[in-house]
């Protein structure tokens, strides 16, 4: 369960995407938003991302969301020796009520193996990408919901006599995000997203990662790794594999010069 510092991705070329993950492994790429995407960027999106990049209020906003979908169609391409153009994506059905507006992302093609799930904080984005098993990431460079509101619906009461442990206001916000990204990592990696119920899910605030998180949808796995990539002191990660996933996590820095297999 081994967890490397951030790389440029010189790693990433040679092995087929199988190799690659090979036992759980998984790569993280971490991305910052720019002020404006370039219209030949923009080409890359289809036609309904484009749409939502329209409707987004606000020019940052705008191109936040134009940039990580960019950033994840150019990795996912590089991986699969495609055009991100041609890429597919889409959603499966969520596993709890068949609902595909909710469920896990998915490349719908061309025909793979490959996982991925992306998550957007503040200028930045965090893409986790593996093969043949589910995968969550959530990243946050500052809290987006109310901790003293939020806290009491989603945490269990040993994460709330925890967070309500911390006097120091900076250790209290570092413990609420380090309790809410582990969350929302493993319901990202479950496939269900915040229509669960947090309160359910013990993630252990108290401990370093790596730590071991039950929950899950039947058939589906129950069990989740949780970690912590190093991505920098201003922002929190965490990282949920399926347990038994032994492959090394490489965090990688994005930049359309540094892609897999370039």
């Amino acid at each position: 369960m081994a967890s490397h510092s951030l790389t440029r991705g010189e790693e990433l070329t040679g092995p087929h995407p199988t190799e690659t993950f090979a036992d759980g492994a998984a790569h993280i790429w971490l991305g910052t938003s720019v002020d404006e995407v370039a219209p030949e960027e923009l080409a890359l999106l289809s036609a309904a991302e484009r749409n939502r990049v329209r409707l987004l209020h606000g020019k940052s906003a705008a191109a936040s969301y134009a940039a990580a979908h960019v950033g994840t169609r150019r990795i996912l391409a590089g991986y699969l020796d495609t055009d991100p153009a041609e890429l597919r994506l889409g959603r499966t059905l969520c596993p709890e009520c068949a609902d595909p507006a909710h469920g896990p992302p998915s490349v719908v093609w061309p025909p793979t193996g490959l996982t991925f799930n992306l998550s957007r904080s503040d200028g930045h984005w965090l893409l986790a990408v593996t093969a043949g098993r589910q995968i969550g990431v959530d990243l946050e460079a500052k809290p987006r919901v109310d901790p003293e509101l939020t806290a009491p619906l989603a945490f269990t009461e040993r994460e709330l006599a925890h967070l309500r442990a911390q006097t120091d206001p900076a250790a209290q916000r570092a413990v609420f995000l380090r309790c809410w990204t582990r969350k929302e990592a493993v319901v990202k990696a479950v496939g269900v997203g915040l229509a669960a119920d947090l309160c359910r899910i013990e993630v252990h605030p108290q401990l370093p990662g790596p730590v071991l998180v039950d929950y899950g949808v039947a058939p589906g796995p129950g069990r989740w790794i949780l970690e912590e990539p190093d991505i920098g002191p201003e922002l929190y990660g965490a990282l949920a594999r399926e347990q038994g996933s032994t492959g090394e996590v490489l965090t990688h820095e994005y930049g359309v010069d540094r892609l897999p297999g370039a």
